[in-house]
């Protein structure tokens, strides 16, 4: 029979490596702290060497030529079941079934290659000492060999007639206690354990009491400085104490590591280990929960299925390093971005997971309209190909989109991500980049706003823009005072498109700021060509965006367009809108200020439609406000809006405004502002917006 190691005292470690460098660096760093290392190159080695040596602990690479390491376990344990040597397995999978092959196989711990000296050391004190703890036991005294069959670590005795307890050393340390300092009592580790666990612990200990069972329970502990610790408290009655009575005896056993172990067990088996997002397995928990809630509660669950584009390509180009490396920054933006949502503020649990290779998800598991998803969509598609550095190459990532709707599109897991699936490779078949709705009907739309966002990148460049010149006139002189530059779309396939429908998909795509700066470049050049020609000078009006204003070089832009065409500021007017100044009003208040330093007019668009306030008004530098056109239109005939036009008129004059009408379509209505002082007015009664030529005629025939 085989003898029991001797407690040596340097420690012999075994180190089993077919990788002679691994061996080496282990070696040295075990050596380093001071254990006696001897060194095999395979599992039948390794087997000779444990029998001639009796080393203190086995280490075994899992992978090794011949008998690999898990098999080299089996056997050790299956000649010597007596003993209790530790054995320590390196893997370099993380998967969990890897793990649970090792401690089949009858490993005591595992760790993930490759492995710091630091943690191997670390790793190696805590598996000697709970080595040397087993030996201890087996030869302790016959008092401790009830405590150590049930648990072997920490021991107690309980009179529970008279609640005195006898605690063993290492229970006081569990409990965060010096030996012996202080009487002890079942009451005294009840002020030990988390107020959350004590009834559990009290219930298993009256179950003992009242019907004779063991007990075996895991709760936590508090200890005096506030660190949460894990225990597993085993116990049974053991018959009378020693003057009679109820007698308990029990371990505890500190478990924090092994709970953290499976902790970390359970985070591989619900995580990708790569990117840290949800894996397959805990998405579809995920999804199954939403779909269950969404069925409740009778709203939509939205799901987007993406696929990294020629992902492929960048690891046969670059390596399967960079391509981890793409993967991992793809995560975090995807991260990043969806939760930067608009949907994540009105209360949407947004998700997003890996699904494997280069497969992600994103679960909206409460959507008002499909077209929420096709938002985040569209925000993921604009913000994913920035480059990324990677190994010295700029590599922009590129996704495509399915999306799929519950209940629309599939009314279980399994069916809603087949509808999302076959959405995004259908994505792919339209060109990539690009998202693509399951169902037509949604699609369409969608569809058609993200076309219009991909042509209307090109549409400066390929001179599709144009301003149109809705003119201004004095009410009291009928002269024109000014006009007001309109942008224009005219595509060569989608033919005019309104300003009603890619205004907003220029401003949600950001081109806005592109878009704006042209708008300014435009009419400022062609007020001062107007001029150049001879023609009396008037103001250009031109609308300013939310995104424009908030922009921090909207000064610099405007002084680029004052200077590229030599047109004096006091010919330029800007209009912007209520909402710009509600958002920020002192950075609003500044912005202002910073552009009519510059000598160019400032008016406030669509007075009344918004947060119309008096104070925001007398804050502002303004120099006129436009009344919209809702209040205009029915001034003939509503003695509302009558009324409102005519306290807006009195208002803005007390205060130095001048006041400009809009909409106006009719000589009657005409005939009331002129009647109430109003100082302009523009719309379809005098003319639509025309073309530059047309404008001008304008002025020619004051002229004239």
């Amino acid at each position: 029979m085989f003898e029991l190691a001797r407690k040596r005292s340097q420690p012999l470690i075994l180190v089993a490596d077919d990788d002679r460098l691994n061996r080496t660096m282990a070696t040295d760093a075990l050596q380093a702290q001071g254990y006696a290392v001897v060194e095999a190159e395979d599992g039948e080695q390794a087997l000779e060497l444990f029998r001639r040596h009796n080393p203190s602990l086995v280490i075994l690479d899992v992978t090794m030529p011949g008998m690999d390491g898990l098999s080299a376990c089996r056997e050790l344990r299956r000649s010597y079941p007596e003993l209790a040597v530790p054995v320590l397995v390196l893997t370099g999978a993380e998967a969990e079934s890897s793990v649970d092959r090792a401690y089949e196989a009858g490993a005591t711990d595992f760790l993930n290659k490759p492995v710091s000296a630091t943690l191997l050391c670390h790793r190696i004190r805590y598996l000697l000492r709970a080595s040397d703890a087993v030996l201890q036991l087996r030869q302790s005294q016959e008092s401790l060999a009830n405590a150590q069959r049930i648990a072997r670590l920490g021991s107690w005795e309980w009179d529970a007639d008279t609640g005195v307890m006898q605690w063993s050393d290492e229970t006081y340390r569990i409990c965060g206690m010096e030996p012996g300092r202080a009487e002890v009592s079942f009451e005294r580790m009840a002020r030990c354990v988390h107020p959350d666990d004590l009834s559990v612990l009290r219930e298993e200990m009256n179950g003992v009491l009242e019907q004779g069972k063991r007990f075996s329970v895991e709760h936590r502990i508090l200890l005096p400085g506030g660190e949460v610790r894990h225990v597993q408290q085993r116990g049974e009655l053991v018959g009378g104490g020693p003057l009679g009575g109820r007698w308990v005896s029990g371990t505890i056993q500190d478990v924090t590591d092994q709970v953290h172990t499976q902790e970390k067990i359970r985070h591989l088996a619900r995580y990708d280990s790569l990117t840290n997002l949800a894996n397959r397995r805990l998405f579809k928990e995920q999804l199954a929960r939403a779909i269950e809630a969404a069925e409740m509660h009778n709203h939509l669950v939205g799901l987007l299925y993406m696929d990294l584009d020629r992902f492929k390509q960048v690891n046969d180009t670059l390596g399967h390093s960079a391509g981890d490396e793409l993967l991992k920054e793809v995560a975090e933006r995807l991260r990043h971005h969806v939760r930067g949502s608009d949907l994540v503020s009105r209360g949407n649990k947004l998700s997003v997971s890996r699904l494997g290779g280069d497969e992600f998800t994103v679960l909206l598991s409460k959507i008002s309209a499909a077209e929420d998803a096709g938002e985040v969509a569209r925000r993921i598609l604009r913000a994913l190909p920035v480059p990324v550095r990677i190994e010295g190459h700029d590599v922009s990532p590129h996704i495509s989109i399915g999306v799929a709707i519950y209940p629309l599109d599939g009314q279980d897991v399994d069916t809603l991500m087949k509808s999302a699936d076959a959405a995004m490779y259908h994505a792919k078949e339209g060109g990539r980049n690009r998202y693509q709705f399951f169902s037509e009907s949604m699609n369409a739309a969608s569809l058609r706003k993200l076309t219009l966002e991909s042509r209307l990148r090109e549409a400066v460049q390929r001179d599709e823009l144009c301003l149109h010149y809705q003119p201004r006139v004095d009410l009291a002189t009928g002269t024109v005072v000014g006009t007001e530059a309109l942008l224009r779309w005219e595509h060569p396939v989608l033919g005019m498109v309104s300003p009603v429908e890619f205004i907003p998909v220029s401003e949600e795509s950001g081109l806005i700021i592109s878009i704006g700066r042209w708008v300014l470049d435009a009419a400022c050049a062609q007020n001062k060509a107007w001029q150049d020609a001879g023609h009396r000078a008037v103001r250009v009006s031109v609308n300013v965006s939310t995104r424009q204003f908030v922009h921090h070089d909207l000064r610099r832009t405007v002084e680029t367009a004052l200077e590229k065409s030599g047109l004096e500021p006091r010919y330029l007017e800007l209009e912007i809108t209520e909402s710009l100044m509600i958002d920020d009003d002192q950075q609003a208040a500044q912005t202002l200020r910073e552009l009519r330093e510059l000598g160019i007019l400032i008016s406030l668009d669509d007075f009344g439609t918004g947060y119309s306030s008096l104070s925001y008004i007398t804050r502002f530098p303004l120099d006129s406000i436009k009344i919209d056109r809702c209040f205009v239109q029915d001034v003939d005939s509503d003695p509302a809006a009558a009324g409102v036009v005519t306290a807006v008129i009195e208002m803005a004059h007390s205060l130095g405004l001048r006041v400009v009408a809009e909409g106006v379509e009719s000589e009657p209505v005409a005939a009331f502002l002129r009647e109430r002082g109003c100082d302009e007015m523009q719309g379809f009664l005098l003319s639509p917006a025309v073309s530059p030529e047309a404008f001008a005629q304008f002025l020619v025939r004051e002229r004239d």
